[in-house]
C-alpha cells in the first residue's frame, strides 16, 4: 500500500470514528419536557411564541442551551423550536451509553425537537468531552448537529451553506477539525 493510500486510509478511519453512532446524543432527550428558566417571560398563546431574556437556561433531559435570549415556538403537534441569542450561546448533550458530552458555542443556535438538530451559527465550535476532558473539536461558522442521521456538518465563512459573512472562530475562517488519538484502554 502506497504512502498517500495509506494516509487516505487513516484520515478516513479517523473521520469514520468521528462520526461514529456512538457520537450522538441520548435517545431517551426525546421524550423529557423542556424546562426553561429566566430574568424575563413573555408568551403569546395564539401564536404559541414563548420569548424568555436575561440568563436563559434551557433544559430538555441532557441538553442544556445556555443564552441572552431565547424564543420558543410549539408547532400544532407539540414540537418545540428555540432559536438562542447570546455571547455566546453554550449547547451541552450527553452521548448516548458512553460517559461523554458534546458541548458547542456560537453567537446564534437553533434547536428542533422535532429533527433533533442543533445548528450553531456565527463563530461556531463544537467540541466532544471525554470523562471531563475535551478531546475532538470542530470549528466554522456554522456547525450542524444532526442527532437522528448521525451527522454534522461544518461550513466555513463565506462558504455556500454559510448564512453570515463574519470570521469563524479559526483565524483562516476556514473549517478546522481536530481528532484526537483513540487512547488504548489498559488490561
Amino acid at each position: 500500500m502506497s504512502q498517500a493510500t495509506r494516509i487516505k486510509t487513516l484520515c478516513l478511519s479517523l473521520m469514520l470514528g468521528l462520526v461514529s453512532p456512538s457520537l450522538f446524543a441520548e435517545r431517551a432527550d426525546r421524550t423529557k419536557p423542556m424546562t426553561v428558566e429566566a430574568d424575563h417571560f413573555v408568551h403569546d398563546e395564539a401564536r404559541r411564541i414563548s420569548k424568555f431574556q436575561g440568563k436563559v437556561i434551557l433544559s430538555k433531559g441532557s441538553l442544556q442551551i445556555r443564552a441572552d435570549e431565547l424564543e420558543v415556538i410549539e408547532d400544532q403537534e407539540g414540537y418545540q423550536s428555540a432559536t438562542a441569542l447570546g455571547k455566546p450561546v453554550e449547547f451541552r448533550q450527553k452521548r448516548e451509553a458512553v460517559n461523554e458530552m458534546i458541548e458547542g458555542q456560537a453567537r446564534k443556535l437553533f434547536y428542533s425537537a422535532r429533527d433533533e438538530i442543533v445548528r450553531l451559527e456565527d463563530a461556531a465550535e463544537m467540541r466532544r468531552v471525554v470523562e471531563g476532558k475535551a478531546a475532538d473539536l470542530m470549528q466554522g461558522e456554522l456547525i450542524v448537529y444532526d442527532s437522528r442521521k448521525e451527522r454534522y456538518e461544518v461550513n466555513r465563512a463565506g462558504s455556500p451553506a454559510s448564512s453570515t459573512s463574519a470570521q469563524a472562530s479559526n483565524p483562516s475562517g476556514r473549517v478546522r477539525v481536530v481528532i484526537q488519538p483513540k487512547v488504548e484502554s489498559k488490561p
